[in-house]
Order: structure tokens, then sequence, then C-alpha cells
């Protein structure tokens, strides 16, 4: 397939992605979908992870049960998203779950499905919902693959998150290389929300020091808002109550909002 970049009026589709795990892809997804029930905003999530944990914070421990994105990369359906979101415990949250089920389509060899257009397995399904929601939001493996590519190309945002540590930064060349190439080949309008210092540790010095090198080295694409390792972050996906519900007047809840406004600002002026 040639380029698409065809789009519906609606929702703003954003990626999380780094190559690297543990930085903090899901908790991101997690934080705006969570301000959006807050602001009754209307959120669907793409859990693209076979780990499935967005999905089982939102639809509960039998999520992997369920049928999912996984059905989008099978060539020998016509998979209707309709019947693939699941409505999750919180009004305004929907969610297409993630399994292991993925895994045989989490395919890193490009030659293996470049010019098949599985790669563009993602747009149709998602451009037939927008205009149901205010946020769609994927949450993607640490992997550049057929999955995260299909993400890509169905996305108008790419959110990068990443430690504030010396090894925080790397693998981000190699999700900007993929980033470039699906501007190029497959969706001009994807554009770059940013890079978000996660699972920032306000103690350490050396954090201070790679998060002033890293705002540096990004410059306006590196967000203002900064999130901290903090306890009722973990307490909140532990009881699968968003922060701004389960700790509404908290320090972690003002984060949360905070960043919830700086996507919001950034998708809105880029």
């Amino acid at each position: 397939m040639g380029m698409q970049d065809q789009t519906n009026s609606g929702a703003k589709v954003i990626t999380s992605l780094n190559l690297k795990g543990g930085v903090g892809k899901t908790h991101l997804c997690w934080l705006i979908a969570g301000v959006c029930q807050e602001q009754r905003k209307r959120c669907l999530v793409l859990d693209l992870d076979k780990q499935g944990n967005i999905s089982s914070t939102l639809l509960g421990p039998t999520a992997s049960d369920l049928t999912g994105c996984e059905q989008f990369f099978n060539p020998a359906i016509d998979a209707n998203i309709n019947s693939l979101i699941a409505k999750s415990e919180l009004s305004h949250i929907d969610c297409v779950p993630g399994s292991f089920k993925l895994e045989q389509y989490n395919n890193t060899s490009p030659g293996d499905w470049e010019g098949t257009g599985l790669e563009q397995s993602l747009v149709d399904p998602l451009n037939a919902v927008r205009k149901f929601y205010d946020y769609i939001l994927i949450d993607c493996p640490a992997d550049i693959s057929l999955i995260t590519y299909a993400a890509l190309c169905a996305s108008d945002f790419l959110m990068i998150p990443l430690e504030t540590a010396q090894w925080g930064a790397l693998g981000t060349q190699h999700v900007l290389t993929a980033f470039n190439h699906v501007r190029t080949s497959n969706r001009p309008s994807l554009k770059l929300l940013g890079f978000v210092a996660s699972r920032f540790k306000r103690g350490r010095k050396y954090q201070k020091q790679y998060l002033s090198e890293l705002r540096e080295h990004f410059g306006r694409d590196a967000f203002e808002t900064v999130i901290p390792d903090l306890a009722p972050f973990e307490q909140s996906v532990n009881d699968r109550i968003p922060i701004v519900l389960h700790s509404p007047s908290s320090h972690a809840a003002t984060i949360a909002r905070d960043f919830f406004r700086e996507v919001e600002k950034r998708s809105t002026q880029r």
C-alpha cells in the first residue's frame, strides 16, 4: 500500500513507545486515561503489549482470556473493532485488550511484512471509531516490529517515555528512525508529541543531572511535566483506580492533571 493519511475528525490517536522496558509506556497511557475519566472525556486504550498490563488494570485479571488486538493482525480475519472493544469498570474508558496471543505477530523483520499491507492493519479500524472518542491511546511492546509500525501508521502522535539515567535515552534513535520511516512512507501527518521523563527519583542528584541533559538535548521536544517515582502512583495501579480518583487531592494527582494538560496543549499546537 502507498501513503495513507486519511483521518476522521474526533479522537487524537497517541502511541506510547520506547525500546526499553520499564520506562513508563503503560503508565503514561494509564495517567491520560485516568484524567479523561475525571474530565468525562471518552478514551479508548489499545493494548498491543503481549503482557497485557493495562488490559488487566482496566478490565480485571480475566482480560487475557478475551479476544483482542491480535485479531487485527490475522490476515484471515476481517476484524470488527466494535466487537473487540470491552467496557472497563470506568464509565468513560474502553479497551481492546492485549495478551500473549499477540506474540505471533510481533515480527521484528520488516522484510517479512513490508509490502503486505499488514502495517496498515489498525488504520481503518481506528478511523471507524474515532468519532466516538476524544483520545485513543496505543500502548506498545518494547520492540520495533510489525505491531509498533502498525501503531505508528494509525497514529497522530508519538510519545516517547524515558528514564533520567545514563541508559535512559538508549533506543530512542531507533524509535525516531521508525517514526521518520512511517512519516515518509505511510503517514505524513504523524507528529512527535515529545519525550517524557518518567520514573524520576527526586532524591538522586545524578537523575537531576541527566534530566537537565535530556532537556538540553531534546529542547522543545521534552515535556515540561516530569513523572516522578511516587508510591501513590503504584498504589493507584494496584487498586485499579486512576490516581485522580484514587487520591484526588494528592501531589501525584496534580502531576497527572499537569501532564494531561500538556498533552492537550502539545497535541493542539503541533
